[in-house]
């Protein structure tokens, strides 16, 4: 079991935690590791398991290259904690099954939660508090929230004030299915809640099964938008 961690301006975007033999990194969507951003080649390397069970990374003859710790690279074994560069993102490789956090330790990456705790966000972590805020003051900004794309595991933070769902790379989370649209769902925060709606007029989602344009996120809402479901994890 690896994991992929993907940064962009050392901002935490996507995390990938798979046991696949064949990875593939790219800006189509059928990819592993989809990136949608154009300086991204569309099938732009891929990370093959051989037979000793070592990860081995190689550039699909990309247009802009693929670097390892700085270092442009056409075939490499990857180890625990390389750093894969793909245009202007950084894509932290882990070997979950062997990593030891005392070998190595960069303080220009964000710390990020494995993803198996991310799924399990069911109880309040303990936290030190150095002072108490009343209820009526607490508002959805307090709350880490994400959601996690469940057929990919794939997670992403709602950590912006709208996040835009749709086919487009300019969209923050990529969504196909049919009558899906650029910009077709934002998520946005208002009076102190997260909010999911529909832009376009004759476009629905469904969550929990029911359809709307409109909906109060809510912890562990299901969300259904084109061809993708969602999990909606709070943890407050």
């Amino acid at each position: 079991m690896v994991k992929f961690i993907v940064f962009f301006d050392n901002e935490l975007v996507k995390s990938y935690e798979l046991d696949d033999p064949v990875i593939t990194i790219g800006r189509l969507p059928e990819n592993t590791i989809c990136i949608s951003n154009m300086g991204i080649s569309r099938r732009h390397s891929k990370i093959e398991r051989d037979s000793n069970n070592a990860y081995v990374l190689s550039d699909l003859n990309s247009l802009n290259g693929t670097y390892v710790n700085n270092t442009k690279v056409k075939k490499i074994a990857l180890s625990h904690g390389d750093k894969i560069t793909i245009g202007k993102y950084t894509i932290l490789f882990e070997d979950v099954l062997t990593r030891d956090t005392s070998k190595r330790s960069d303080t220009a990456v964000p710390a990020t939660v494995p993803l198996n705790e991310e799924l399990a966000m069911l109880e309040p972590p303990q936290r030190e508090q150095t002072s108490v805020v009343p209820e009526e003051q607490k508002d959805a900004s307090d709350a880490s929230a994400v959601l996690i794309e469940i057929n990919k595991h794939v997670i992403y933070k709602l950590d912006k004030p709208l996040t835009t769902l749709g086919v487009s790379e300019n969209d923050d989370i990529f969504v196909s299915g049919f009558l899906v649209d650029e910009g077709h769902v934002v998520i946005e925060r208002e009076g102190g809640a997260l909010w999911i709606r529909c832009q376009k007029l004759l476009g629905q989602f469904k969550v929990n099964g029911k359809k709307t344009k409109n909906h109060q996120l809510q912890h562990k809402d299901r969300i259904e938008i084109g061809s993708s479901t969602f999990r909606y994890m709070e943890n407050a």
